[in-house]
């Protein structure tokens, strides 16, 4: 599908770009034959992945917080004269954040689904084009 010729329909009703690259994919959805149940489970799949993502988002958040408050506490620890107790709790804050987002990244890389790549070919496309 790549190598075709990406035509964009825009019948005027849209509203924004998302809705242009939306209807666009549910017409290569059927110009891909997948019957509805199949087109179902794409949609299930996506909103899977957004939430997934959102979880992700705010779990890295809560993290990279922790981490740096944990980092100046080490740094202030080091500041006061507290060598030792300053470097242990700075390493610790550093190595949570690199481990956090190595589990991250592992999981994201996991949970991408081969099935649906044509389609969100088409909708990265759609995007990169409509931008």
């Amino acid at each position: 599908m790549e190598k075709d010729i990406l035509n964009i329909a825009i019948n005027g009703d849209e509203k924004n770009r998302n809705e242009i690259v939306y209807n666009n994919i549910v017409g290569a959805m059927d110009n891909l034959k997948m019957s509805k149940d199949e087109q179902i489970e794409y949609l299930k799949t996506k909103v899977s992945n957004i939430e997934h993502e959102y979880h992700n988002n705010i779990i890295l958040l809560m993290t990279v917080t922790i981490s740096l408050i944990l980092f100046s506490i080490g740094i202030y620890l080091v500041a006061i004269n507290l060598y030792l107790l300053g470097i242990i709790i700075a390493l610790v804050g550093f190595a949570i954040i690199n481990v956090k987002l190595l589990i991250l990244v592992r999981k994201s890389n996991m949970i991408r689904n081969k099935k649906y790549v044509e389609i969100e070919s088409l909708r990265n496309n759609l995007s990169a084009l409509l931008k």
